[in-house]
């Protein structure tokens, strides 16, 4: 379908060709991706050619192959979101949907692992879509956690050899599109500096991922790519090797985890003898862990805990360290948790509670005698001693009892407090002295209220003069009203009256416009008419005003129509505002 010349006589046009294969989709990144699969593994060469010669006879396809990337970095996503939330949710997914998501995975990985394999070109699309840590990201968490509930229903699934062929597939992905780098350095050893960069940030970044990084050490010895580094860029950064080499190739990291003598499996024959590969990432065998005999009481205690937790996540650590005090076994405890067969106290206890480890400073006290070991031990300044110590304890600004603030400061009513006791004496002082008073007392009160009424009387006289001398001085104002209409100010007026002021002002503008030959009324002189006004809208201008409006409209910026800092000034001085 995509042989462009059959003989002499029979063939077609390049253009033409990949026009027609693209325009009525004879071809298209769906069906390559369904055609690697099937014919990829015993047809390499055939199929191999076949996207080669397609992605040259028609460019558009490496834009749709790029979303078809995309699509397949959304559904590694899909996936891993699919059994996370079964697993957040606690609905246990059934065994035909595990098996159904093992499969698709295994479909997916294939696909990408082939696709880098048959056409290299398509690495650089990878590296722009960072695909490399969608790899690490999904085999180390959606792979494993797939592989742990299969193995939990089923330790015998055939399943689990589809999961392990996945596994093998992504990591050859992986290497795939990471050797694009290694053979940039080493056709251009002089512009090696910007790959060899990439080629350890890459590598760095998968560090958060430690199952893929230690599965990829194993198949794919980092040691070798990092010689190859240092022989053919001289100028790599030795930081980023070494922490490269580091995390990778040392077994201090805690990559390992206890299994170096493991293998993974080379070929389809021996995936079936690697099947228990993730199950011991999952769950670790005896050999892992230390034996019973060699455990002491506590760590034995908490391996127990942890048993129980595993089974039964939502309880909380310390009510399963309560069950397992109560009973021997782990498996009576387990039994008895489910079947609701507690004692009453754990069956009322709170499943919940938190196991709060015993503080080591009691277990001092209860050993030595000294309950704390403390260089302020005795000080009668010690808060954790004393209940109520000497002298104040100062927190914050200020001392305590004295105003935060400004308001504080200003609203203080202490001294109103402190004259309170005093005012309340007065009384009683005033009923010890009622009955002791004389006549000299009653003499002297006497005369003293006789003075007091006299000059009330006087004071009063002096009230009525001064309103009869001001009713005087109001009728001589209204007499001399009519001479006052000029503007003048009152005696008693608090400033002048603003409508008059506003008159007189409006006198001297329009005093100002007519000495100007302005647009007021004529000069007396008979001045140039400066109308601007003219006849109403629709009733036609006169010529002499079209001219007065264009002079106003180019001549009225050369000073403001206001000020008003001048005017509030002069309002300020006339007093009309408050100050």
């Amino acid at each position: 379908m995509i042989t462009q010349k059959e003989s002499d006589r029979c063939w077609i046009g390049r253009e033409f060709l990949g026009e027609l294969l693209y325009k009525h989709f004879l071809v298209s990144i769906p069906l390559i991706f369904d055609l690697l699969p099937v014919y990829g593994r015993d047809n390499k060469a055939v199929l191999g050619l076949m996207l080669q010669t397609i992605f040259k006879l028609q460019p558009k396809y490496h834009q749709d192959l790029r979303v078809g990337l995309q699509y397949l970095q959304s559904t590694f996503k899909t996936i891993q979101q699919r059994i996370e939330t079964d697993r957040i949710d606690g609905n246990a997914a059934t065994s035909s949907a595990l098996n159904d998501l093992a499969i698709y995975a295994l479909d997916c990985c294939s696909c990408l692992s082939l696709l880098v394999e048959l056409y290299p070109e398509v690495r650089p699309i990878c590296v722009d879509l960072a695909l490399e840590q969608s790899i690490s990201n999904f085999y180390d968490n959606t792979i494993v956690l797939l592989y742990k509930n299969i193995f939990t229903m089923d330790n015998e699934s055939p399943y689990l050899v589809h999961l392990n062929a996945a596994r093998m597939e992504l990591l050859a992905a992986f290497r795939g599109i990471l050797n694009l780098q290694l053979e940039t350095i080493l056709e251009k050893p002089e512009a090696s500096l910007l790959p060899a960069d990439k080629f350890l940030c890459i590598l760095t970044e998968c560090l958060s991922d430690p199952i893929f990084v230690r599965d990829y050490q194993r198949h794919y010895p980092v040691e070798r790519d990092l010689d190859i580094l240092k022989q053919a860029c001289q100028g790599v950064d030795s930081f980023k090797l070494d922490f490269v080499q580091n995390a990778y190739c040392s077994g201090e990291n805690g990559l390992t985890n206890g299994h170096d003598d493991a293998e993974f499996p080379e070929d389809d024959e021996s995936f079936g003898e690697a099947a228990g590969g993730i199950a011991e990432e999952v769950e670790p065998g005896p050999s892992a862990a230390p034996t019973q005999q060699e455990l002491t009481p506590e760590q034995q205690i908490e391996a127990n805990v942890r048993k129980v937790l595993d089974i039964l996540p939502d309880l909380g650590d310390g009510y399963v360290r309560k069950i397992l005090a109560r009973y021997e076994d782990v498996e009576q405890a387990i039994a008895a948790v489910l079947e609701g067969n507690l004692p009453p106290d754990l069956a009322e206890a709170d499943p919940s509670e938190p196991y709060i480890p015993p503080d080591k400073l009691d277990n001092f006290y209860m050993e030595t005698g000294i309950e704390r070991l403390n260089i302020y031990d005795g000080d009668e300044f010690d808060v954790l001693v004393h209940d109520k110590i000497k002298g104040v304890m100062k927190k914050g600004k200020g001392m305590p009892g004295q105003p935060k603030n400004l308001k504080e400061l200003l609203d203080d009513k202490s001294h109103v407090q402190e004259m309170k006791d005093r005012y309340q004496e007065y009384s009683n002082v005033c009923d010890e002295y009622d009955d002791e008073y004389d006549d000299s007392y009653d003499a002297m009160a006497e005369s003293e209220s006789k003075t007091i009424r006299l000059s009330k009387q006087m004071r009063n006289a002096l009230v009525d003069e001064l309103d009869d001398e001001e009713d005087e001085e109001d009728d001589e104002a209204e007499e001399q009203s009519g001479s006052a209409a000029n503007g003048g100010k009152k005696p008693l007026d608090f400033c002048e009256n603003p409508e008059v002021l506003r008159q007189r002002a409006e006198e001297r503008r329009r005093s100002k416009y007519q000495a100007r030959g302005g647009g007021g009324p004529p000069a007396a002189g008979g001045g140039q008419n400066r109308d601007v006004v003219g006849k109403a809208k629709g009733q036609g201008q006169d010529k002499d005003v079209l001219a007065n409006r264009k002079h106003k409209n180019e001549n009225k910026s050369s000073r403001a129509n206001h000020n008003r800092k001048q005017g509030a000034t002069f309002k300020r001085n006339k007093g009309m505002i408050p100050r």
